[in-house]
């Protein structure tokens, strides 16, 4: 029996989703995804999202869909509460809706994203789309609120936390379908938020006044 156009589309994201993830997003080429997807049509790809740019976008748009309902409501508590400026609540409301979604679905979504953390070309692509306004909100707000770090240190320490919180997830992705040891999702919301804040709040500079001066003292006996 022929698949309908959208159990098409289905089959085409669900195997996208994961040769993106597993090969990368310039590697997989839509002919493989076609095939991967059962697809009778090598370019049923291209037919379906016309290019691999159209491909990310709904790969990215397909499940942030759903994540965002619950990210959207967490903003709106932020403001109803007053604490627009609480870091804690702000890097919550960031990362606990794509922690409880992860680990409530099946799929590569996970390690989907940490692949577009990292590659320009998706970068491009997800950064414009109306999905990633509350991303970009929150990142904004905590920006705002970071004034005590320098502008480049403040850009990057926000770099850094997106990427440490996504990696978190792909890893803890990996670690269920390999059916190893991993944290509850209660668990890996709280040492993510826990670490996310340490990031974000660390300070600038640290001493090694002990470790250079044990640096120094093996250098005079060599």
């Amino acid at each position: 029996m022929a698949r309908s156009g959208e159990e098409s589309r289905t089959a085409l994201l669900d195997a996208a989703e994961e040769l993106f993830a597993v090969h990368g997003i310039e590697t997989a080429s839509l002919r493989d995804i076609s095939i991967a997807a059962g697809q009778r049509n090598n370019s049923a790809a291209q037919y379906h999202f016309v290019d691999r740019a159209g491909l990310v976008a709904a790969v990215f748009t397909r499940r942030m869909n759903d994540i965002n309902e619950h990210r959207l409501q967490m903003i709106a508590d932020i403001d109803a509460q007053g604490v627009q400026r609480d870091v804690p609540a702000l890097v919550a409301a960031l990362m606990v809706p794509l922690i409880e979604y992860v680990t409530s679905h099946e799929g590569w979504y996970g390690r989907f994203l940490l692949r577009t953390q990292f590659d320009q070309f998706a970068k491009l692509v997800k950064n414009p789309l109306p999905v990633s306004v509350p991303v970009i909100e929150i990142t904004r707000r905590l920006s705002e609120i970071l004034t005590e770090l320098p502008p480049r240190i403040r850009r990057a320490r926000i770099e850094q936390m997106m990427t440490h919180y996504i990696g978190v997830v792909a890893d803890w992705e990996w670690a269920r379908d390999q059916g190893s040891t991993r944290l509850s999702a209660a668990e890996l919301i709280d040492d993510v938020l826990a670490t996310c804040c340490g990031i974000l709040l660390a300070p600038t500079q640290v001493t090694l006044n002990s470790l250079t001066t044990k640096n120094s003292s093996l250098k005079d006996t060599q």
